[in-house]
């Protein structure tokens, strides 16, 4: 929930309403930076969410993924001065928020091929004759599902990676590329 500081304009009527952030890093307030922010929030301690200096404006959150405050804000970046044409809905503050973390265990099949697949009792083989590897799906395609269906979130767990120098495994760097470059 958004603490506003001062008069911000972007922020008017949106105080103590949500936001959303998805990242995991967050600056600071200090006596250097004080005079700038326009806002902070608290996630266990207090951090900026957004700045000001004159009439340029910085949010550290995502306003496209905030709902009807993240729109009112975004109205105020287009034009600040203009009436607020819909009050945010007021929300019961937390410190938590629910997100989408989807976790994708990526291992070789007998194959060489990289897939995605889960085991029961860390056992990854399908209780068949065949005895392969539980094969879901390809890391690429899965994430790219995950990633249209809105996860906030997508990591990779390289289950085997461990064995080797994770920065020589080029077939799991690849993943990722192409992983990244489709949610661009």
């Amino acid at each position: 929930a958004l603490q506003v500081r001062k008069d911000s304009q972007i922020l008017d009527d949106v105080g103590n309403h949500h936001v959303y952030f998805v990242h995991s890093y967050r600056a600071i307030p200090s006596n250097e930076n004080k005079d700038w922010i326009s806002s902070t929030c608290n996630y266990g301690e207090s951090f900026i969410s957004s700045v000001r200096k004159g009439n340029v404006h910085a949010v550290q959150f995502h306003p496209e993924k905030s709902g009807e405050v993240g729109l009112s804000v975004l109205r105020r970046f287009l034009d600040p001065n203009s009436p607020s044409t819909q009050k945010p809905m007021e929300g019961k503050a937390s410190k938590l928020a629910k997100r989408v973390i989807a976790c994708l265990d990526v291992r070789s099949n007998d194959k060489g091929d990289l897939v995605v697949t889960k085991g029961d009792q860390y056992d990854v083989r399908e209780q068949s004759n065949e005895n392969e590897v539980r094969n879901l799906g390809k890391p690429v395609d899965l994430a790219g599902q995950y990633y249209l269906d809105g996860a906030d979130e997508i990591s990779f767990l390289n289950i085997t990676g461990f064995r080797d120098f994770p920065l020589g495994d080029l077939p799991m760097i690849q993943v990722l590329r192409y992983t990244q470059r489709m949610s661009l």
